[in-house]
């Protein structure tokens, strides 16, 4: 079924889309991972690197209110492990959700 390149081409997709939230979303401090093994680090402060523990979680729980659910390890590190088999659509949905999260926390 293609799963090992389906994980190869999506998640640099995912990975490149990340790039761009990182771009917008200033609390995104580090972005990292190959195929569908990703994290994302978030901090206070691009400088200090203070890690952005409340909001990681208020982050998180917006996301499963969305449907997508991750894992958060060290208080700020949102952990993502989507299914081998997931769709573009569905990736798009990812990132959909946690730029809705992402806009939410900004405020």
């Amino acid at each position: 079924n293609n799963l090992v390149a389906n994980a190869e081409k999506l998640g640099n997709y995912l990975i490149d889309r990340l790039h761009e939230l990182q771009m917008e979303f200033p609390i995104i401090g580090n972005i990292a991972g190959r195929g569908f093994h990703l994290g994302i680090d978030l901090v206070r402060n691009s400088k200090t690197k203070e890690p952005a523990v409340e909001e990681a979680e208020k982050i998180m729980y917006h996301c499963m209110e969305l449907g997508v659910a991750f894992k958060i390890i060290e208080g700020n590190i949102i952990t993502m492990r989507p299914s081998l088999i997931i769709s573009h659509d569905e990736c798009d949905m990812i990132i959909n959700a946690l730029r809705a999260a992402l806009v939410g926390v900004s405020k």
